[in-house]
């Protein structure tokens, strides 16, 4: 059997980040993110949104949010402050940018007093108790850490971690890598994450798991670590918000590749479509009415193209500033703790930037020709529907004509043929002999006319 430890004021923390707004949102969606967000720690807006939008509270709250701010401090009553009795700790919620976040910090009181590893599990379900059991949209990171009640070695402190892993991570059944360890305000610290299974579902990208671990060493004062540990909250909400505002726009990537591939299949087969529609104007029996709806069809498909792949782009771009804001965050954290070696959590950046950022651009320039098929494909249609209309214009101008002459030369026939043949005045004029050789004469003028048009046009 493995080994218990303990380990002095367990602390978890968890990061939460919700959307305050996203590109081209209208004020109802914003109004629904507002809710989305405050239901998980206001219990009088934990209902459905339909029930309580115009409740006076969201408006309330909106006021306190800043849309040009960089960062604001949104206000937490305090009776949502109230904690189990060996329990201690507080709530704190922040709009950055146009992101919101929150912290739920919740430890054993301070006794100094060890206690086993398995208070991180009571923690955590206290954490989610209290948010409802609601996951953050963008994201979430938890954050545990302890002070070791004695000195172990390195592979004792490895153990102690995966221990703390498995408390807060408790469905977890596979091999936990601890690759990436360094060394963080002076404890031992682990960062864990795993990547979503599916990127394009909702619910897997939520439940993404990402755990930073810090074993603090025994012979510090209690003090020190927690002023260290509250001197870098507001870093590590950053750094995290960062992070995962990377991952989200890697998740809503995968959302606009996979619509993309869908229509420009849906492009290829309408190209196969219009061939066969070259062969039916070739033959004169054109379905003018399929044409259209093909063409309206189309240009549906060319605006949703064009802004999906914009939306795209816009993903590649929102990583690259996540990345620069990434990096810079951690060179600030590395100035103020010089001794900590934060190589562990600038792994994260390098692979974002090798792995998401270069996918999103392959991506980009891959599916980019589709968007100048789907134009050449709309003029090619366009194109073909003025062929045809113009034929069947043709044809109607040398109908009339033929009809023209062919009506007059019946007439003119007419009038020759009474004048000579004078009709019997009882006899009804369409039964003489006239009326029957003025129609003959009419149709084959019409007939003659008509092939003659024909040759001169192709002419």
């Amino acid at each position: 059997m493995n080994q218990q430890y303990n380990l002095i004021y367990p602390t978890v923390d968890l990061f939460v980040y919700d959307l305050q707004q996203g590109l081209g949102q209208t004020n109802e969606r914003i109004n629904q993110n507002r809710h989305n967000f405050w239901r998980k720690i206001n219990p009088a807006l934990n209902k459905d949104y339909e029930t309580i939008k115009d409740n006076g509270l969201l408006k309330q709250l909106a006021t306190l949010e800043n849309p040009e701010a960089d960062y604001a401090e949104l206000f937490v009553p305090d009776k949502l402050e109230q904690f189990p009795t060996d329990l201690e700790g507080y709530y704190r919620a922040l709009q950055l940018s146009d992101t919101y976040a929150l912290q739920v910090d919740c430890s054993v009181i301070d006794d100094n007093i060890s206690k086993p590893i398995n208070r991180f599990q009571d923690i955590k379900k206290n954490i989610e108790s209290r948010i409802h059991h609601q996951k953050g949209k963008i994201g979430q990171t938890w954050f545990v850490w302890g002070q070791l009640e004695k000195i172990y070695n390195a592979e004792e402190i490895e153990a102690i971690a995966k221990q703390c892993y498995l408390q807060i991570n408790l469905n977890y059944q596979g091999e936990i890598n601890l690759q990436n360890q360094g060394n963080f305000l002076g404890a031992t610290a682990f960062d864990v994450w795993e990547q979503p299974r599916n990127w394009i579902d909702e619910q897997s990208f939520q439940n993404s798991f990402h755990l930073l671990i810090c074993l603090f060493p025994p012979q510090r004062s209690q003090k020190d670590i927690q002023e260290s540990i509250a001197n870098i909250y507001f870093d590590l909400i950053r750094l995290f918000c960062y992070r995962h505002k990377i991952l989200w726009a890697y998740h809503q990537s995968r959302e606009l590749k996979n619509q993309l591939k869908t229509d420009f299949h849906q492009v290829q087969k309408t190209v196969r479509k219009i061939s066969d529609f070259g062969q039916q104007i070739n033959q004169g029996k054109p379905n003018l009415e399929e044409l259209q709806k093909t063409l309206t069809d189309t240009l549906t498909i060319l605006s949703r193209y064009a802004i999906d792949l914009s939306y795209l782009d816009d993903q590649a771009r929102t990583i690259k500033v996540n990345l620069n804001n990434y990096k810079k965050r951690l060179e600030n954290i590395s100035r103020e703790n010089s001794t900590s070696q934060l190589q562990f959590l600038q792994q994260f950046s390098e692979f974002s930037a090798e792995k998401y950022l270069q996918q999103i651009e392959t991506d980009y320039v891959n599916l980019s020709p589709g968007l100048t098929l789907l134009q050449n494909l709309i003029s090619t249609i366009q194109g073909t529907i003025d062929i045809y209309q113009a034929k069947r214009d043709r044809n109607l101008e040398n109908f009339i004509g033929s009809a023209g002459i062919g009506l007059a030369t019946s007439q003119i026939a007419s009038s020759v043929l009474v004048a000579q043949f004078p009709p019997h005045s009882k006899t009804p004029f369409f039964l003489t002999t006239a009326f029957g050789w003025s129609v003959v004469t009419g149709v084959l003028t019409s007939i003659i006319a008509w092939i003659l048009f024909t040759q001169i046009r192709r002419s």
